[in-house]
């Protein structure tokens, strides 16, 4: 079993406003990708700082976990705070990735089954990016983490090895950390994945 953490706590500062809020078609993009990772097979925890955001996933029957803690590795220890210890591995989802397709993450499930020592990186040519999938040994490595940078820090630090799923396109690694890649997140969807 595989626990899937969306990591929605940040502030949107170069955004301007709450960007996991923003319409995607007819769905907020949180939601986008939550469907996704429920379309790939993962239960999943949302951790986040934002009261609109905790109450829209509720609205949808989505467990989310409010806190208010300022770096990015408070976000992640409360989701591996609530979630179970016993879990074979830990997915962190940024919330503002709402084009990962379910089969890339299906596949980096079948490749973590193949080598559950190492942590999965969903990646475009060879270059790594999010999400990551840690392995169990990694829980208490990423619990005694503390600093802005998240679990890819850990994943240097502490020289975890780590296997590379290629995704189909380039933009299922884009997040939407500007109005102007918003933009383009919008076209591909509309001429790619609109349902």
């Amino acid at each position: 079993m595989i626990g899937c953490i969306i990591m929605a706590s940040g502030l949107s500062v170069r955004y301007g406003k709450n960007k996991l809020l923003e319409k995607l078609g007819d769905r907020e993009v949180i939601l986008h990708t939550a469907g996704n990772l429920i379309a790939a097979g993962f239960a999943l925890l949302t951790v986040t700082r934002s009261v609109e955001v905790k109450a829209l996933m509720e609205k949808e029957g989505l467990a989310c976990a409010l806190h208010d803690g300022p770096k990015r590795s408070d976000t992640m220890h409360v989701g591996l705070q609530n979630l179970d210890p016993d879990l074979s591995g830990y997915l962190f989802m940024p919330g503002d990735q709402p084009l990962v397709r379910p089969d890339s993450l299906r596949r980096m499930t079948a490749v973590f089954s193949d080598h559950p020592e190492r942590a999965i990186r969903l990646g475009y040519n060879d270059t790594p990016g999010s999400p990551v999938l840690f392995p169990a040994f990694c829980r208490q490595k990423l619990l005694a983490y503390e600093g802005e940078r998240g679990g890819v820090e850990v994943l240097k630090k502490e020289h975890i090895p780590f296997e590379i799923v290629q995704a189909a396109y380039e933009w299922e690694l884009w997040d939407v950390d500007t109005p102007e890649m918003m933009e383009q997140v919008r076209k591909i969807y509309k001429s790619r994945l609109k349902r």
